[in-house]
């Protein structure tokens, strides 16, 4: 049995493709709840100059940061398949990439988009089922 000091020290250990996956995903559900705590405490008329200052309609703002769920991110993997990233769409603020974010998070596809991402599959399938398709289709023709 290694010593607490052995195991401590041991960070930079390599991990399997399952468990750095993991690991990602644990990192991810932590961010959102740190930022889902920090946009709690603000008041309507804070997240209102939030809004005012991104350009992004408050109500977006709130359906996309502060439900608890985990809906809506699938755009970030789906782009990473195609090979686009947020700065070739003109980066996070582009209006481009809030419409990407908006239509992702209102889709009503999730389960077939989270199949297909799952499989590899998503940019050979998406024309099926993703309203950002055609949108992705574009930037990779770009």
């Amino acid at each position: 049995m290694a010593s607490p000091t052995t195991a401590s020290n041991n960070n930079s250990q390599e991990f399997s493709p399952a468990e750095s996956g993991f690991r990602n995903k644990l990192r991810q559900i932590f961010n959102r709840y740190h930022e889902q705590w920090e946009l709690r405490g603000l008041g309507h008329d804070q997240m209102e100059a939030i809004a005012r200052d991104t350009g992004i309609d408050v109500h977006d703002i709130y359906d996309a940061i502060l439900d608890s769920s985990d809906k809506g991110t699938q755009y970030l993997s789906m782009m990473q398949q195609y090979g686009i990233s947020i700065e070739q769409v003109g980066g996070a603020s582009n209006p481009l990439m809030r419409d990407i974010v908006r239509v992702c998070a209102h889709c009503s596809s999730k389960s077939h988009c989270d199949a297909a991402l799952a499989v590899g599959n998503a940019v050979h399938e998406a024309d099926t089922f993703c309203p950002n398709a055609p949108v992705f289709d574009h930037l990779v023709g770009m």
